[in-house]
């Protein structure tokens, strides 16, 4: 069982590991403008990261179609690939705003 989910979770990172730098380097250009101008331009901001995770969805399912024939050979789904990395992207985003507010704004 626990084999199973820390090999889950190695194919997860390498999944994510194809987008993380662009949506990583969203997120941070989202906290320091939430740094800057603070709680009222939090949902622009929400919808800027909810626009790049779009587009980085779409680019990605048509980019790397093959791989996830990969992926589904290994066990996982492409509906739990994207919702398992996306989620989790957005957790971060969330918890960067978070940390930028309590200890900047």
């Amino acid at each position: 069982m626990l084999l199973k989910f820390s090999r889950t979770i190695r194919l997860l990172l390498t999944f994510y590991s194809g987008f993380f730098i662009l949506e990583f380097l969203i997120t941070l250009i989202c906290g320091v403008l939430f740094r800057e101008y603070g709680r009222s331009i939090f949902f622009t901001l929400f919808w800027i990261k909810l626009g790049s995770i779009t587009l980085v969805f779409f680019f990605i399912r048509s980019y790397k179609s093959r791989e996830f024939i990969y992926y589904q050979n290994l066990g996982l789904s492409r509906i739990f690939l994207w919702t398992s990395t996306l989620l989790f992207d957005f957790f971060l985003y969330l918890l960067l705003l978070l940390l930028v507010r309590q200890y900047f704004v």
